[in-house]
């Protein structure tokens, strides 16, 4: 529970900043807090990158993003329509394996007891 109240307080602080800067407000705004935003940060993110011997590869064109956006949007829709065409195939599958495991322990379980009856 404190745990929650934590996370809730963080997220109640972030959106009451968020508001009280006034990037919810018109885009002249919010373009004004980000030049600021970026002319404070671009000191540190500048001796950052010096530190760190890392570069970060070009994002794609937007033809190519275009195409990959496409391409896996497409592979998701035809994976999920897969998904519901053998739905019903899944569910019989898991019905059956499951009544044969519920029979099979309930067999077991009456095997063991009519055995420890015989033994008294």
């Amino acid at each position: 529970m404190l745990k929650f109240g934590i996370k809730s307080a963080v997220l109640g602080s972030a959106v009451y900043y968020t508001v009280e800067k006034g990037v919810w407000k018109d885009s002249a705004t919010t373009s004004a807090l980000y030049e600021e935003l970026e002319q404070g940060i671009s000191p540190y993110v500048g001796e950052l990158k010096k530190q760190i011997p890392y570069e970060m590869p070009a994002l794609p064109s937007n033809d190519r993003f275009s195409y990959l956006f496409k391409h896996y949007w497409n592979n998701g829709v035809k994976t999920t329509f897969r998904f519901l065409i053998d739905l019903p195939t899944h569910t019989s599958n898991a019905v059956a394996k499951s009544y044969e495991l519920i029979v099979s322990t309930l067999e077991a379980e009456e095997s063991s007891s009519t055995a420890s009856q015989e033994n008294k």
